[in-house]
């Protein structure tokens, strides 16, 4: 009798072992053929996003990078450096995946970095860290019609100020904002470009 429950129960987890090797191996063949392109894929399939997520801190040499130049040397020779075993068909599909998907968004976020500083100090005490103003005092800036508008009164609003009723994201505001002090238009454009790099989503 012993016997007949052992073998049942050994059967029983091996048979929950096998089936989740499979469920994993699905999900993971799921997970690399629904990327968008084939250095997605390669990225994917060499679980690249598990050390380098979106958080994950730039390398020397890519923080030293300055939009407008090439990148995509920097990126090979890092590639190279990094990975030494990598292919060089993997390696270029990586460089142009990171530099069609990345490269936007590492210089926005290089151009906003200035004005995350002046962010907090000017405009934070009214509209929060978080960008969502506060109900009733201070319109939120993300998501803000505002920050998208052509032609922009963002300059405008930063040197003057604004005063009247407005309307943010179908909301009736009506209060003075006084001009938060901005020294130059180079902290005027760098506050501007951290709003849209940061709130506009």
């Amino acid at each position: 009798m012993r016997r007949v429950t052992c073998s049942r129960v050994l059967k029983g987890s091996l048979c929950a072992l096998l089936f989740a090797l499979l469920s994993a191996g699905l999900f993971l063949w799921v997970y690399v053929e629904s990327a968008s392109g084939a250095g997605e894929r390669a990225a994917r399939l060499r679980g690249c996003p598990l050390c380098h997520s979106a958080e994950a801190p730039l390398s020397p040499a890519l923080r030293q990078w300055q939009p407008g130049t090439p990148i995509a040397p920097i990126l090979h020779a890092e590639l190279c450096r990094a990975h030494p075993r990598l292919s060089r068909g993997a390696e270029t599909e990586l460089t142009d995946w990171l530099v069609a998907g990345s490269l936007p968004k590492l210089a926005a976020a290089r151009r906003a970095a200035p004005g995350a500083a002046l962010y907090r100090a000017k405009c934070a005490a009214c509209h929060g860290n978080d960008g969502n103003g506060q109900p009733g005092l201070y319109p939120p800036l993300r998501g803000s019609e505002w920050l998208t508008a052509t032609p922009s009164r963002l300059p405008e609003i930063l040197t003057q100020g604004l005063q009247g009723p407005i309307s943010v994201k179908g909301t009736p505001w009506n209060a003075i904002m006084l001009p938060p002090g901005l020294a130059d238009e180079n902290e005027v454009q760098a506050v501007i470009d951290y709003l849209r790099a940061t709130f506009s989503r």
